[in-house]
């Protein structure tokens, strides 16, 4: 069987969830009730932010101290076996979890080596292939690999290395299981530190970690306190790598969260408000051909007459009103899109440079002993990820702000030719007016002359007068106010009207 040795290799299960303010302590019992159904597994609860983090690890060789023999088998073993403890416990944890939200899990086998045991072969055949010139078939024959290919893993191993104070590590992600593709930020790793780092114990400055008098090991033997020390300068090296990438776990958890859901929903938003402005600009072009003309011939009266009719139209008024309304609405929504935009991609840029500045912190570099090349750190996933949301809320922004031009220079020419047709209503009401105000005026200048013609006459003729001949005089003498009325009033209309 395949074995090596490593230093205290362990196995943790870091479950990741967000749940209701007011839901805690309902949480903590069912993970207390859970966490006393399980044997032989250390359980640890924080909170990170807004965040729950439930550490579960497992000793792979319980009894052994030190250093010890590994196989990978073993490991997958102890994988599968811690598997079935996490998949009990985030089954309890699902009536909790925070509307929207879903329960992230991230597994790391820890352990320390010397020289980078993990990329050893596992027998000498593998010179047989160098002769062939095939330099990366080394890493097929590698501890790694094999583990990559018993977990079913698809992918090859890539491998990152990280540096913490003086002691150097190496992290190897694992391929992702079947189904997911192999830009997706992997779930199962190994941190591998540097036993001989450790071992020279000056971690932190030029002398060792001190043992306190009253400490157990402060008056053994030289030996026992050695590895007292190796043991603390370890688990301390330990803790603070995981520390750091539960960060870049956590920072990738936020950013699956808003994939899902306030960037999902953004770009929802987003391509369906630039459907409404697209369609709408149509409606609006399809309205104003209405008024365009067939025939332009300056003699087609009757045309000119329906043209006029339709701009004057009630209906058409209204129905242009509607449009102004909508594509103002629609303008106003632009803005409030635009500010959504803007303020995401401000929490991307944070988050984006949060891991930069973590991964910097433990040195996170990518090496290149990839049979395919892949050349990615943990950390440039996630920023791999957030500068694709970002290149795509920026042409979001650019689109929408384009639709909104288009759309604003639009409601201008609208507006302009609803100003237009108010005038020209007002005018036609302004010469309706005029006529009917000549008309009344004339009417007028018409009863005023017939009373006087028949004051003329009443006392002019009346006195010898018979009345048949009062008739006569009369009729004669309205006729001759009304008709000259009549013909200045037909004028008048007829004049005003070819003007118009």
């Amino acid at each position: 069987m395949r074995t090596f040795t490593l230093y205290d290799p362990k196995v943790y299960s870091l479950i990741l969830f967000r749940t209701e303010k007011d839901n805690e302590k309902k949480v903590l019992e069912t993970l207390k009730s859970e966490f006393i159904k399980l044997k032989g597994i250390k359980c640890d609860v924080s909170l990170k932010d807004d965040w729950t983090v439930i550490e579960l690890m497992l000793d792979i060789l319980p009894d052994a101290k030190g250093t010890s023999d590994v196989s990978p088998d073993l490991v997958k073993v102890k994988y599968e076996e811690i598997g079935a403890h996490k998949k009990s416990v985030i089954e309890k944890l699902q009536p909790h979890i925070l509307k929207g939200s879903s329960i992230y899990n991230y597994n790391v086998f820890t352990c320390a080596g010397t020289e980078k045991v993990w990329l050893k072969t596992y027998s000498d055949i593998s010179f047989l292939y160098k002769d062939r010139g095939d330099d990366h078939l080394d890493l097929l024959q590698s501890n790694i690999s094999y583990l990559n290919r018993i977990m079913n893993r698809t992918g090859e191993v890539v491998v990152n290395s990280i540096q913490h104070g003086k002691v150097s590590s190496s992290v190897y992600l694992l391929g992702n299981p079947q189904g997911r593709s192999r830009e997706t930020f992997p779930h199962d790793m190994v941190l591998e530190m540097d036993l001989g780092d450790i071992r020279a114990l000056s971690t932190y400055g030029e002398s060792p970690i001190q043992v306190s008098p009253s400490s157990p090991y402060g008056e053994a033997t030289t030996s026992e306190k050695k590895l007292y020390q190796i043991r603390q300068t370890y688990l301390i090296n330990l803790m603070a790598v995981k520390a750091k990438l539960l960060e870049l776990f956590l920072m990738q958890s936020h950013f699956s969260e808003m994939k899902v859901g306030d960037l999902k929903e953004l770009f929802v938003k987003g391509r369906d408000l630039k459907d409404q402005i697209f369609q709408l600009q149509n409606n609006i072009n399809n309205h104003m051909q209405l008024y365009v003309t067939k025939d332009r011939t300056k003699g087609d009266k009757k045309r000119k007459k329906k043209k006029d009719k339709d701009f004057l139209d009630r209906e058409s008024f209204e129905e242009e009103k509607e449009l102004l309304t909508r594509a103002s609405v629609r303008v106003s929504l632009v803005s409030e899109v635009e500010h959504q935009i803007m303020r995401t991609t401000s929490i991307l840029q944070e988050m984006h440079q949060r891991v930069a500045e973590v991964s910097i912190s433990i040195s996170l570099h990518t090496e290149t002993v990839s049979i395919e090349g892949l050349s990615h750190t943990l950390g440039g996933i996630t920023q791999k990820g957030i500068e694709g949301a970002r290149r795509d809320l920026s042409i979001l922004l650019d689109e929408l702000s384009h639709s909104r031009d288009i759309l604003s220079s639009t409601i201008e020419v609208l507006r302009t030719f609803i100003d237009t047709r108010q005038r020209e209503v007002s005018e036609e009401m302004s010469r309706l007016m005029n006529v009917l105000f000549l008309i009344f005026a004339c009417i007028g200048l018409a009863d005023a002359l017939g009373n006087f013609v028949i004051m003329a006459i009443e006392y002019i003729f009346l006195d010898d007068a018979s009345s048949w001949e009062v008739l006569q005089w009369s009729s004669f003498g309205l006729m001759l106010t009304l008709l000259p009325l009549l013909i200045a009033v037909i004028f008048l209309v007829t004049y005003f009207k070819k003007r118009n």
